[in-house]
């Protein structure tokens, strides 16, 4: 939901740092927080799409059993310190607890295989650490990821009552069994409107079969605690779909919001669109449009940038570990600028959440076949760099998980979204959270050159203390761990803050305090 809020008390903070004496802004360089009027007040946070590791869970896995338990904690003490907000845990049946057809045609589906405990695992982290979770299947069983298995018959569709039949009893075993309240969104179909999607683009067939989710859902005494989500569009748009991406999120919002308990889209934008700020005014009319119909979540399901441009090209096809869905800007400075850059921008647009493109090297593969010369490398990491590569340093902590882990940790679900005038230089922007006397404010400068402006919160926090985070090629401080460290700790409050952002850079101020 997001509407303007009046708070009964004035809210008070003050900034004081990077004091430029030797300068005086003038009036056009001002910027002003406005704690009344509220972006975003259903803000869920910021989180990361994970898997369970589907080629190294289980003693039969293409891998085998890799993901042990020394990995899984090398991957919760990183999670610890990002503090994510939500996490998409997509799947697939018959990588979990869909084990074939009897001699009937029925499936057997067994929830305590060692696929599923690995997924157990993984929840149990979300929900022990109140990670909010969207669920969901990549795609009818057996068509798109085991072409090989030759058992495209088990099921007609999106809209087969047989799949989405067990996917209730699935989700019965997890939230009334296991008792996983931190599941709170189920996603039907990644990306339906593609061609690569096992709805092949097909409006009626996905819509259908959402419909159908929904009532077995509300069937199963589960509506209490999950709903669905949709569409999960991409504008990489299949031409044979009866809407274009866009159009999908539209017609969702028009034809579903009976339906649909929350919205979400998915984006891999060239950098320019994202440097230029058309980025966000393009997802700021969608998230508009569907607040004057309904207002529900609009979650932001997957973020990261185009693969298919020339630079890439050549650095997935010199990888010999990489695939052709890979984002080899995962290793470079500026990638962890232009990840904040969207973000930032995403949360000013109205999205209530948004999820970044992925964790772990380690999760995927291309066309899931387990080839390990075909990672889908797009992680903060690749947990299993040494047992796949030949090359622990692969299990290092990449540059955009500096930025990243800090738009979740210090913009928690319990901040309100505000409004702030626009940074008075080219690319640059800025987001502000604010909850009860804690204030974050995020600002990226996209630019070539140095920026300096004064920013007013108004009586935001007086006597408050803040923390502020620098990361720029030369200087991102960080712990022995490899996580950010602040370049101040001890900032008092004062009534404006003279702000020094420099090229391609990003800085955080927050008096958030864990």
């Amino acid at each position: 939901m997001k509407r303007l809020l009046i708070y009964p008390l004035a809210l008070a903070m003050g900034l004081a740092a990077c004091q430029s004496t030797n300068e005086t802004s003038s009036q056009k360089d001002l910027v002003s927080i406005y704690p009344d009027q509220v972006i975003s007040d259903e803000f869920i946070g910021n989180g990361v799409e994970w898997s369970a590791y589907p080629h190294a869970d289980a003693d039969d896995a293409e891998w085998g059993l890799l993901m042990n338990d020394a990995k899984w904690q090398k991957v919760f003490d990183r999670l610890d310190f990002m503090q994510p907000r939500i996490a998409r845990v997509m799947d697939q049946a018959n990588w979990r607890y869909l084990e074939g057809f009897d001699d009937k045609g029925e499936p057997i589906l067994n929830f305590e295989s060692q696929e599923m405990k690995s997924l157990y695992k993984l929840l149990d982290y979300c929900q022990e650490h109140n990670v909010t979770v969207i669920l969901g299947e990549w795609g009818q069983p057996y068509k798109v990821h085991d072409p090989q298995l030759h058992m495209e018959d088990k099921f007609t569709g999106a809209n087969d009552p047989n799949w989405i039949k067990i996917i209730t009893a699935n989700l019965k075993n997890l939230i009334q069994d296991k008792q996983y309240t931190c599941i709170k969104y189920y996603n039907l179909v990644n990306e339906p409107n593609g061609y690569w999607a096992s709805t092949d683009g097909d409006w009626e067939q996905w819509k259908e079969g959402i419909t159908m989710l929904n009532a077995s859902i509300k069937e199963a005494g589960l509506s209490d605690h999950i709903a669905v989500i949709g569409p999960d569009a991409t504008p990489y748009n299949n031409d044979k779909s009866k809407y274009t991406g866009y159009n999908w999120a539209i017609e969702a919002v028009r034809q579903l919001g009976d339906v649909l308990g929350a919205y979400d889209v998915h984006d891999y934008p060239q950098k320019d669109f994202v440097r230029s700020g058309e980025f966000g005014q393009h997802y700021k009319e969608m998230v508009s449009f569907a607040d004057s119909v309904n207002e529900k979540p609009f979650i932001f399901g997957e973020i990261g940038f185009e693969k298919y441009v020339e630079e890439n090209i050549k650095r997935y096809e010199a990888d010999s570990f990489a695939s052709p869905d890979s984002q080899l800007g995962i290793y470079d400075y500026d990638y962890g600028v232009d990840m904040a850059d969207a973000v930032i921008q995403a949360m000013n647009a109205g999205f209530d959440a948004t999820l970044a493109w992925g964790l772990d090297d380690a999760m995927h593969t291309n066309g899931d076949s387990g080839n390990k010369h075909q990672l889908k490398k797009w992680g903060m990491w690749n947990i299993l760099g040494t047992e796949l590569t030949g090359d622990s340093t692969e299990e290092n902590i990449r540059p955009w998980f500096y930025t990243w882990s800090l738009m979740c940790r210090y913009f928690p679900g319990e901040m309100n979204i505000v409004k702030s005038d626009s940074v008075p230089a080219k690319n640059v922007r800025m987001t502000v959270g604010v909850f009860g006397k804690y204030m974050s404010m995020a600002i990226v400068n996209n630019s070539d050159s140095t920026v300096n402006f004064t920013v007013h919160p108004g009586n935001l926090g007086e006597g408050a203390t803040f923390k502020k985070f620098l990361y720029t090629e030369k200087q991102r401080l960080k712990d022995e761990n490899g996580f950010p460290k602040p370049v101040e700790t001890d900032l008092k409050g004062s009534t404006a803050l003279e702000v020094e952002v420099p090229a391609r850079s990003f800085v955080l101020y927050t008096s958030y305090n864990y």
